[in-house]
């Protein structure tokens, strides 16, 4: 996990340099420090992974953050809007720019190749890719049509449902240049309504200063990857990587991360309920999709009883598709292989019960 963090503190601040308008940190900023112990001045953003990010693409671990900034960064997350299980109920800053205003290809080489995308009823994206491109058919749109679909292609079959790419006309002349650059590149990919693209304030926002570009941002516009260069095959793929590699840290079998998230709720849920009561809160999860499905497992139910500090005292498998020795299987491996942050009744951690629920789609 620390072997990623220069990399990423880099490319923040390289982000912030390439944007024509760069994330600005609000009159609202405090002090924080980073994993360096340097500081710097900006707003809680969002938790990704084993990260706290800032308004300002700065990315600190969780694991580094004392007791008090855990309870400063959680009280300024109260104001950042939750992820849409719905994209048609996102308030996030590009996912509602975005919303209603997509085309997607259809595959026709004429200049209907485009049509009106519905967004309704998928999750909302955590994280966007936006290749901003210009009417310079032997620079961006080239560019697009060789390397990037099938590197687009491996990162969203890897972190289905996670990253939503999108082209952005910057330089383009008229609605049919979008049009032709959809027949020219042939991406999975969403197109902006080029009529639309003066109403996306964000995206506009972000927009490099070279006119063309590719920006990974998060869905409230916080700028993660913006390369001050992306016009070569190598320095693509080199943008498409760095991404990859951070998103790999946001798996949930990772147990690394599953440390360094305990880390920041055990602070911040005894604060958070010093008035109420919360259940245990699971980190991550220890099952895998794929490995259930070839075992032919597709639903699977457990009842943990979980002690005040942390420790699993029971734990009780149901699945209809289990014989009973792999239930004592699961039952065993759930023991060993989960880690929870406890129950809180009135800012105290106290024993609670947690309820386990997996299913499998069948393919």
């Amino acid at each position: 996990m620390n072997r990623i963090l220069p990399r990423l503190v880099f490319c923040a601040a390289a982000a912030a340099a390439f944007c024509a308008l760069a994330n600005s940190a609000s009159a609202r900023s405090e002090q924080w420090k980073n994993a360096k112990g340097e500081t710097f001045e900006a707003e809680p953003s969002d938790i990704i992974g084993p990260w706290a990010l800032f308004d300002d693409s700065t990315l600190v671990p969780l694991a580094s953050l004392s007791d008090e900034d855990c309870v400063r960064f959680q009280k300024g997350l109260k104001d950042q809007p939750a992820r849409a299980g719905d994209w048609k109920n996102a308030t996030s800053k590009v996912s509602s720019e975005l919303f209603g205003r997509l085309m997607r290809y259809e595959g026709d080489s004429n200049s209907h190749a485009l049509a009106a995308d519905d967004e309704t009823g998928r999750p909302e994206p955590e994280f966007f890719i936006i290749f901003y491109t210009t009417s310079d058919k032997n620079h961006s749109w080239d560019l697009l049509r060789r390397s990037t679909p099938a590197l687009y292609a491996k990162l969203d079959s890897d972190y289905p449902g996670l990253v939503q790419g999108v082209v952005f006309g910057v330089g383009e002349n008229s609605a049919q240049d979008h049009y032709d650059n959809a027949v020219n590149t042939k991406g999975e990919w969403m197109y902006a309504l080029f009529a639309d693209e003066n109403k996306m304030r964000t995206l506009q926002h972000r927009i490099p200063t070279n006119l063309y570009g590719i920006v990974i941002m998060t869905r409230d516009g916080v700028v993660l990857f913006a390369p001050p260069d992306s016009t070569t095959d190598e320095q693509v793929k080199d943008a498409f990587d760095k991404f990859s590699a951070m998103l790999s840290h946001m798996r949930p079998t990772d147990t690394k991360v599953w440390a360094a998230r305990a880390h920041y709720f055990r602070v911040v849920q005894p604060v958070e309920f010093a008035a109420g009561k919360c259940d245990p809160l699971l980190m991550g999860n220890p099952l895998v999709e794929s490995t259930l499905r070839a075992m032919n497992i597709f639903q699977v139910d457990a009842t943990f009883q979980v002690a005040a500090d942390g420790r699993i005292m029971s734990v009780e498998v149901k699945s209809a598709e289990m014989t009973k020795s792999q239930l004592k299987q699961f039952e065993d491996g759930f023991r060993r292989g989960c880690l929870f942050v406890p129950a809180v009744d009135h800012g105290k951690f106290v024993d609670g019960t947690y309820h386990y629920h997996m299913e499998v789609p069948r393919q």
